[in-house]
């Protein structure tokens, strides 16, 4: 017989946002995530249950038969990033300190999390869908765009917003998602509406692998295991 894993329940709802929410990522600490949304902003959340995290309420799931009461907390954002004019697409957190995002605003913006500024803003002329953060000492921004390209940007490089490297003969559709390799600084993955997940070497200028094993869009990609898997 196979073992019924137990039920799990979410302990803490955050609401705050005025539309969908796009995205999410977590604080390396893991005390806090921000989320996306389609209400053009950035939320900063505590993740702690605690009361004394700020406007928390207590509120009750309706009780099914057979089961326990339920206890939720929710909670309210305790800082909110303006600056992005359409959808926030896309959020990272690599440090605690810093946030990328991404937005159909045409744009990708570096945030101090302490003042909720702008560091760095990119503007590349496209809808996009997905930053990531890694390559030569985790400096390099990744990010899919509506036009099947893949650019990446080194913000260290002063003078200048020009990719660094870009990619755009191989996916057909919009790229939803890219993830650089965990510990190689050369490889990075993506996937898109095509229905592929391309890995790509930034030492060449095509996909060393393609997956075209989805039969529709797909919406996300990761490394599973450190780095073996996709």
């Amino acid at each position: 017989t196979l073992d019924v894993p137990a039920r799990t329940y979410a302990f803490k709802v955050l609401r705050g946002h005025g539309a969908a929410v796009q995205c999410v990522s977590s604080q390396p600490s893991g005390n806090m995530v921000c989320s996306g949304s389609w209400d053009n902003t950035i939320n900063l959340w505590k993740t702690s249950g605690s009361d004394a995290d700020g406007d928390t309420i207590s509120i009750k799931k309706r009780k099914k038969k057979g089961e326990s009461k339920e206890t939720l907390t929710e909670g309210a954002a305790v800082s909110t990033i303006v600056g992005h004019t359409n959808c926030v697409s896309s959020v990272v957190w690599p440090e605690d300190d810093t946030i990328y995002s991404a937005s159909w605003d045409h744009s990708i913006r570096i945030w101090d999390v302490e003042s909720g500024k702008a560091t760095w803003n990119m503007f590349c002329g496209k809808v996009l869908n997905s930053v990531d953060v890694g390559g030569e000492n985790s400096a390099l921004i990744a990010a899919g765009a509506s036009d099947a390209t893949l650019r990446i940007w080194d913000p260290r490089r002063p003078g200048t917003l020009a990719p660094v490297y870009q990619f755009s003969s191989d996916h057909t559709s919009w790229i939803s998602a890219c993830k650089w390799h965990v510990k190689s600084w050369f490889h990075l993955a993506s996937a898109a509406y095509d229905g592929k997940v391309m890995l790509w070497d930034l030492r060449t200028a095509w996909p060393v692998s393609v997956i075209e094993s989805h039969s529709d869009k797909v919406l996300c990609v990761d490394w599973w295991r450190g780095d073996s898997v996709i």
